[in-house]
């Protein structure tokens, strides 16, 4: 299933493949990197870091190839041999990403990252730290950014991970979520509860979300009454931005707190055990 109705890649965009460009959305900010791969609906690059960013074509305005770039080699990557996600739409390959960390939008005011969690007819669910579950309409994302682990830290997660939490493969088990197949039966189910709409951008409105007629969704906040057209709608979440950034804080306190009590008993212990040599050899 096609998100976008593209059947083919462009042949274009196809020849630019191992080259480096600039790809423009219209945002903020361009990106440049080495095109590896360009498929029906989007295309993948890989930036200085050497991550991938995978871009919904619909969204890119321009893709601008450097020549003084391309007549040298610009990035150590092997195109042949590197790990990418190759799907034949975008939607696919969104699902390919579910229970990944990735970054939506990368580069754009309404950027969030987190674990995805799900994949539905016209939305994407993503667990974030600071906003807990946002709600992403497909329509408007124009990148998913996905980080390259290195193999030692790949090797240092699988380690921590505990045996209980190999064996749990359900996201929705781990993040407890409204999982609505559609967008439509999604305001349905939050309907009379606080949500914040287009958080991130100019175009924030937060407030009780009623069931909305044919063509708008209305939420009140105090004495004032929005009607929004679903269709710009790009983000939802059910709570307040930055809700969770103070118990953020407090637990990267904690942990900061304990790490410097360790240390002090790390200490004291090195401390004790010179003592103990020093009596031992003053016997000697």
């Amino acid at each position: 299933m096609l998100l976008y109705d593209y059947n083919e890649p462009n042949d274009e965009l196809t020849a630019l493949i191992r080259k480096t460009v600039t790809v423009d959305c219209g945002g903020v900010e361009t990106k440049t990197g080495k095109l590896i791969d360009v498929q029906a609906d989007y295309l993948v690059l890989v930036d200085e870091e050497e991550n991938n960013v995978y871009y919904a074509l619909p969204h890119v305005q321009s893709i601008s190839e450097n020549a003084k770039a391309n007549s040298a080699l610009f990035f150590s990557t092997n195109s042949e041999t590197r790990e990418t996600i190759r799907t034949k739409s975008f939607e696919e390959l969104l699902r390919g990403l579910i229970a990944s960390h990735v970054k939506i939008n990368h580069g754009e005011r309404e950027s969030e990252q987190g674990t995805l969690l799900a994949v539905n007819d016209d939305h994407i669910v993503l667990y974030t730290e600071d906003e807990g579950i946002v709600f992403y309409h497909l329509q408007h994302i124009k990148n998913v950014y996905v980080q390259m682990k290195k193999e030692e830290e790949i090797a240092a997660e699988n380690e921590e991970a505990t045996e209980q939490e190999k064996g749990t493969n359900d996201p929705e088990q781990i993040f407890p979520y409204v999982n609505a197949p559609n967008i439509s039966t999604l305001f349905t189910q939050l309907t009379h509860t606080w949500v914040s709409i287009n958080h991130g951008g100019s175009e924030t409105v937060e407030g009780i979300l009623f069931l909305r007629g044919s063509d708008y969704c209305t939420v009140v906040n105090r004495d004032e009454i929005i009607h929004i057209n679903p269709t710009h709608i790009k983000t939802i979440s059910c709570e307040p931005k930055g809700i969770f950034q103070p118990i953020n804080q407090q637990k990267e306190t904690a942990g900061k707190v304990e790490e410097k009590e360790e240390v002090k008993k790390q200490e004291v212990h090195s401390e004790k055990k010179k003592e103990e040599g020093k009596e031992k050899k003053h016997r000697h």
